[in-house]
């Protein structure tokens, strides 16, 4: 199905979206020169950032910090910010929140993770006019142990729950849709049936684009997830060997 809406563009050629993970400005600046498409300020920064062991304590002051910081980086690339955890538990308080991201940190794009307890939530946003990126499958912010990292979507009852959250998410005219750890088939029935570009991490390649966490690309992330991570570049060990064994 043919896509139309803002990413339009991403859509005229054979490249898919690319999409990642930045918080400060170094980083976002060495992306952008490269030519990547989004460039994601996520509450991941709980874990690879800070150290802790989800993204469950991340504030919005903190993600507004490193928003800053990336945008200051950015020259063409589009920025997309979390929401964090309880800060969008109403409707006012997600339109408040999310405006405040766009208007302090230049925000393109602003990703809540979506299921039944907050579906309302992102119409509201997106009938406010904010640009909107629904999250679902995975959802670290909903997660409480480590049998949450799975696979989404493999039973049929979870994947026609997963494919009506995107239609609704569609329907409603969210700008973008992100599948996190969402089994390959299912992601590819949701990537055809919606209008919106449909992006992913850990879900497959038949998508409109792909997510990662820069430090997952490098192989260097903090409390990394072995199936999302790359191993190490050599050439980055090397570098960083030679400047410690140097005489």
């Amino acid at each position: 199905m043919k896509k139309s809406n803002r990413f339009k563009k991403f859509h005229l050629g054979e490249k898919c979206i690319s999409c990642i993970t930045s918080y400060d400005a170094t980083f976002s600046n060495f992306l952008d020169r490269l030519g990547v498409d989004i460039i994601l300020v996520g509450d991941s920064l709980g874990q690879v950032i800070k150290g802790e062991n989800s993204t469950h304590r991340v504030s919005l002051d903190e993600i507004i910090y490193h928003s800053k910081c990336v945008q200051s980086g950015i020259k063409s690339a589009m920025l997309m910010v979390d929401l964090p955890k309880d800060t969008y538990t109403t409707k006012n308080q997600a339109y408040i929140n999310s405006s405040k991201i766009i208007s302090e940190c230049k925000a393109d794009l602003i990703k809540i993770e979506v299921d039944d307890n907050n579906l309302d939530i992102a119409s509201y946003l997106v009938s406010k006019n904010v640009p909107l990126c629904g999250h679902i499958g995975l959802l670290p912010q909903s997660i409480e142990s480590k049998k949450g990292y799975r696979k989404y979507g493999k039973k049929k009852k979870e994947a026609d729950l997963l494919y009506n959250y995107a239609l609704n998410l569609d329907d409603m005219g969210t700008d973008l849709i992100l599948l996190e750890c969402v089994d390959e088939t299912l992601a590819k029935r949701i990537t055809e049936a919606c209008k919106a570009p449909v992006i992913g991490i850990g879900s497959g390649s038949p998508l409109d684009g792909q997510v990662a966490v820069i430090y997952d690309l490098l192989g260097i992330s903090f409390n990394q997830i072995p199936s999302l991570t790359s191993s190490v570049n050599p050439s980055l060990t090397s570098v960083i060997k030679n400047f410690i064994n140097k005489k």
